[in-house]
């Protein structure tokens, strides 16, 4: 065991843990991408891009998590490429994307249709999204849907209102909310000392602790002094969420699907199940569905099952000729 995870991984049952990666997540690997690089403010924006069986095929679009990167989806871009050209982004002030001065979700959503541009898809892609990657999607759907062809969220909850958070606020001494204050990530003196460190958030443990080693790996950057994360940590320090969520999921003038963790987490003030009934009622006839035996990292749990589902999420649109 490589990364310790926050000392989650201990808590799985004796025998659970895999630390050996086996032979499909290795083919998957084998399957190298091309790294992109486009233009964004005064940086620049990086996406990973895997070609499929030709250039007509339909387009994904994946997107990652909050502190996450595109390399959360090395090992399962490669399984949809028989059927998809596929690209996964780093967002702005994560994975090797630039750093940005401000951070807002309508910034979050014109640079990844920047990337989506430059990818060179002659097709409308669908948008796939794991957690903050979810919320940046719904955000990108509602703004550019006319450059997209689907959206689908992962373990991202739209909330009723009486239960809406500003995910990156905090009451402070005398009952006001302000931003959570930020500091600058620590630097390790190696490697190997940083990569044990690495943690999940939200937490929770991961059978699979190869997948769990190799995102930690990709997850660090050297420095003067040693080696830190990639993210910045200022990122949230000025970043509302906004109160019109429900009003852009219900209102998405394109098809949309939704993936949840069965065994993600609950919230102090609403249950997962709670949320998800509001979503079905904002949305009744779009498929909402569970992971099985996954938490809130579905890709990480059951990566094959994450793939799968994807797949046959595609086919169904494809069905209705969503692509055309």
């Amino acid at each position: 065991m490589k990364a310790q995870n926050g000392g989650q991984q201990d808590l799985l049952p004796a025998g659970e843990r895999i630390d050996e990666a086996p032979q499909w997540f290795q083919d998957a690997l084998a399957n190298k991408p091309q790294d992109k690089f486009v233009a964004y403010e005064q940086t620049k924006l990086h996406y990973r891009q895997w070609h499929g069986p030709n250039a007509d095929a339909p387009n994904l679009v994946l997107v990652h998590g909050g502190g996450a990167h595109a390399r959360w989806y090395d090992f399962i871009a490669p399984l949809l490429t028989d059927y998809y050209n596929v690209i996964a982004v780093d967002l702005p002030g994560m994975g090797d994307s630039g750093w940005l001065k401000d951070y807002k979700r309508e910034i979050m959503a014109e640079a990844l249709i920047t990337m989506v541009r430059d990818a060179g898809f002659t097709g409308k892609p669908a948008i796939i999204g794991h957690s903050m990657g979810g919320m940046v999607s719904l955000i990108t759907g509602h703004l550019y849907h006319s450059e997209l062809a689907a959206v689908m969220i992962c373990d991202y909850y739209v909330r009723p209102p009486h239960a809406h958070e500003e995910w990156y606020m905090e009451e402070d001494e005398s009952g006001v909310m302000r931003p959570r204050q930020t500091r600058e990530t620590r630097v390790y003196e190696d490697f190997e000392t940083a990569l044990a460190r690495f943690r999940l958030q939200p937490e929770q443990p991961c059978a699979n602790q190869f997948i769990v080693d190799f995102i930690g790996e990709h997850s660090l950057r050297e420095v003067d002094g040693g080696w830190t994360w990639k993210f910045d940590p200022h990122m949230y320090r000025d970043f509302p969420m906004g109160t019109n969520w429900p009003e852009m999921y219900e209102g998405l003038p394109i098809p949309s699907a939704a993936m949840f963790g069965e065994l993600s987490h609950d919230w102090e003030n609403i249950t997962r199940n709670d949320i998800i009934a509001y979503m079905k009622t904002l949305r009744p006839t779009m498929p909402h569905f569970d992971l099985l035996a996954a938490r809130h990292h579905v890709l990480l749990d059951q990566p094959l099952a994450f793939a799968s589902s994807i797949n046959q999420q595609m086919q169904n649109w494809q069905a209705q000729n969503i692509f055309a």
